[in-house]
């Protein structure tokens, strides 16, 4: 150990000593790792921004399972008549089950007409459970949301969101009690929202009128807490299907986004991977710079080769020293480089988002970039450091010390 650190003073001496050498050698690392560094970080900083794009726009912690609507016998699309369908008590069942993971919702969305009066308005019917409220970006304005009761008796009664409101009535608070119309069934209003975004359009009635007006399957959907949970939170609805539903269990699917984020994530590590294999080749440029000065490093140092030699030291003693010299070099340069690479986002980021206007655009640096740059830094140093190590150990002293 004594003899590494020995050669690494040694190599910092002889760095100091022919600086313009070093810069020259280093040179080619710095362009590059600047190079890597800036296309490592965009794209850390891409995929942070995808994701958070892709978690407002979509469900990521979402898990929706239904009955299957159609089957394929001899490679054609058959519907199902008799589905098997989910209810109340058992979705309630479902909800104990996964309650201290999930909030989970038996729902289904649909188009219909609203009438009140004289007006007439197209609306998005949605069926909702009395914990419904917990998966809208939304809270009760005026009077109240779904109950259990309500659900249990099928009562008909309907929670408007606020843009339908305002297109009913001037006053929202006065429309509570009043009655409206859909498809020729009546309903009393007993709740307006406050004005979310996953309301807009929206009313809503107990899931269970909403499946006797619309002869149709709700869906349980289930939002986990975290999205790590998941696979855990799937587990327990297979079970609970396979125990629930034997003869039937395969009628279910269970369906997540989470394919969309890996397709994303792996085209993000793609295109760092093209990228950083184009930039590589710089850093590969740079390498064979060091080895050339090492090279003339080893041509100018002949004589103080052959002196170390005549005075005890080993080929193992020269190679490590011009090892050493390579890797510090290598070591100096992706620093500098990485440095270069930093000051640069930092210019580079702010210029392109004042001209674009797709939202904020930012580079994030991961411990794999700078993981990364250490190893590029072993690399290149012990890669290109190699054959002028070798060479100058295989000089003899007599020869050695005879060269001017």
């Amino acid at each position: 150990m004594g003899q590494f650190f020995k050669s690494i003073s040694i190599a910092l001496q002889n760095i100091r000593a022919n600086p313009l050498h070093t810069f020259l050698s280093t040179l080619g690392i710095i362009i590059g790792v600047a190079a890597l560094v800036g296309i490592l970080a965009l794209g850390d900083g891409l995929e942070q921004t995808g994701r958070e794009q892709l978690a407002n726009t979509t469900s990521l912690n979402m898990i929706t399972v239904n009955s299957k609507r159609t089957k394929t016998v001899d490679d054609i699309r058959i519907q199902i008549k008799d589905r098997p369908e989910f209810t109340i008590e058992k979705v309630q069942e479902l909800k104990s089950l996964v309650q201290d993971k999930a909030l989970l919702e038996y729902t289904g969305t649909r188009s219909a007409e609203i009438n009140y009066k004289d007006s007439v308005s197209g609306i998005y019917l949605q069926g909702s459970m009395e914990f419904g409220l917990q998966f809208l970006d939304d809270s009760v304005f005026f009077g109240r949301y779904i109950s259990k009761e309500d659900v249990i008796n099928s009562a008909k009664i309907i929670v408007l969101s606020s843009q339908i409101a305002d297109k009913l009535s001037d006053s929202r608070d006065g429309l509570i009690g009043e009655t409206v119309e859909i498809e020729d069934v009546e309903f009393r209003i007993i709740g307006i929202l406050k004005g979310g975004h996953q309301s807009t359009q929206k009313v809503f009635i107990p899931t269970s009128v909403y499946t006797e007006l619309s002869e149709e399957y709700p869906d349980i959907v289930l939002k986990a807490q975290k999205a790590e949970q998941i696979p855990e939170i799937e587990n327990e609805i297979t079970q609970w299907l396979d125990g629930n539903y034997k003869e039937t269990s395969d009628a279910f699917t269970i369906s997540t986004n989470r394919a969309r984020v890996e397709q994303f994530s792996q085209g993000i590590l793609l295109f760092k991977l093209i990228m950083g294999a184009i930039t590589g080749i710089s850093v590969l440029v740079g390498g064979i710079g060091v080895m050339n000065v090492l090279l003339i490093s080893v041509t100018e140092r002949t004589k103080e080769i052959g002196i170390r030699k005549a005075t005890g030291a080993k080929k193992k003693d020269i190679v490590l020293q011009f090892m050493a010299e390579s890797v510090t070099i290598s070591f100096v340069g992706c620093i500098i480089g990485w440095i270069v690479g930093i000051v640069g986002i930092f210019i580079f980021v702010p210029i392109v988002n004042s001209f674009t206007e797709i939202g904020e655009f930012r580079a994030a640096i991961g411990t794999g970039t700078v993981l990364s740059i250490l190893v590029i830094a072993l690399f290149v140093g012990i890669i290109f450091g190699t054959y002028p190590a070798w060479r100058a150990a295989q000089l003899t002293p007599v020869d050695a010390i005879r060269h001017e």
